[in-house]
């Protein structure tokens, strides 16, 4: 298997992979800010048809032991969240008013709870 191969069954993502499947939310977020609506729409649609065979592959697996080819197609799921505020609630890359490039940087919270 390819080192950039998403399981069987999920080929047909395959052209999103390289530009959409990243692993960080900055990452996320800074992707969608720079692609175009387009762009933007064309994964959007795809894989909005696609999310719900992905999850249902998906939940075969643990969460915090996805072999490869899972954790490239999660990281594709987890980026339909991100353009799905593109495409449902702003209608563009960016949230209407604020400027861009910004410095608002995500990082991630201490655990709350043991």
């Amino acid at each position: 298997m390819a080192d950039d191969a998403l399981p069987l069954g999920f080929e047909d993502l395959a052209p999103f992979q390289a530009y959409w499947g990243v692993g960080t939310i900055q990452e996320r977020r800074d992707r969608r800010e720079a692609a175009s609506m387009a762009e933007i729409t064309a994964f959007y649609e795809v894989m909005l048809a696609r999310a719900p065979d992905a999850m249902k592959h998906l939940e075969a697996f643990p969460i915090d032991a996805l072999p490869p080819a899972e954790t490239r197609l999660y990281e594709l799921v987890l980026m339909l969240a991100h353009v799905s505020m593109a495409t449902e609630l702003h209608g563009s890359p960016r949230a209407p008013n604020t400027p861009y490039p910004h410095g608002v940087r995500l990082v991630q919270a201490p655990a709350l709870f043991g």
